[in-house]
C-alpha cells in the first residue's frame, strides 16, 4: 500500500476491516498457470495455481437469466427464432491487497472458487491507493468446483484397492 496519504490509508484499512467482519468469507483464487498436451495421447495436462483468501468480503448476489440467439438464424427464419437460456449469478468481491501476496496482480483470466462454486470474473477495478480490488464475478448455474487443494495434473487419477482405502 502507498503511503502518500497516511490518513486516507488509515480510512481504508478501517474500512475494509469492517467489511471483512461483517461480510467475510474464504475465497480462493485460481490461475491456470501452464498448459500441455501430449502429442501422441491428446491427453491434457493443467498446471494451477491458487491463493486462498480466509476474509474476502463477498455480497448477495443477483440471479438473472440471460438469452443468446443467432442473429443469422433470426434472420433467416422470422418464424422460428432458436436460442438458448441460462442462469447467471452475479456477485461482487472485495479483496483486500494485504492479504494477497506483494506483487500479486488480479488478471481477468483468473476465476473464483466461492462456495464451491465457480466464478468467472467479469470486470476487475482497483482501489486508490493499490488498497483493494473490487471484482464483479458471474457464476453459471450448475458448475461445482472444489475449493480444497487440487491435484497437479488432470491425469492424477483415485485408485481404490481391495481394503476400501484411497491411494493414489
Amino acid at each position: 500500500m502507498l503511503r502518500t496519504n497516511p490518513v486516507q490509508n488509515r480510512f481504508m484499512r478501517q474500512a475494509m476491516y469492517a467489511h471483512k467482519r461483517q461480510h467475510g468469507a474464504t475465497v480462493v483464487i485460481r490461475r491456470k498457470v501452464e498448459v500441455q498436451t501430449d502429442p501422441k495421447t491428446g491427453e491434457s495436462i493443467w498446471q494451477i495455481r491458487q491463493w486462498r483468501v480466509r476474509r474476502a468480503v463477498v455480497l448477495p448476489a443477483k440471479t438473472q437469466r440471460e438469452v443468446k440467439q443467432n442473429a443469422g438464424a433470426m434472420a433467416a427464419n422470422r418464424a422460428i427464432i432458436q436460442g438458448s437460456y441460462f442462469d447467471t449469478s452475479a456477485r461482487h468481491f472485495l479483496f483486500d491487497r494485504r492479504d494477497l501476496p506483494d506483487g500479486f496482480i488480479l488478471e481477468k483470466d483468473d476465476w473464483l472458487v466461492f462456495n464451491n462454486r465457480h466464478y468467472d470474473i467479469e470486470s476487475i477495478a482497483e482501489y486508490e491507493y493499490d488498497a483493494a480490488w473490487l471484482v464483479i464475478a458471474k457464476e453459471l448455474k450448475g458448475r461445482t468446483e472444489n475449493a480444497q487443494e487440487l491435484p497437479v495434473s488432470t491425469t492424477d487419477q483415485l485408485v481404490l484397492d481391495s481394503d476400501s482405502t484411497a491411494t493414489k
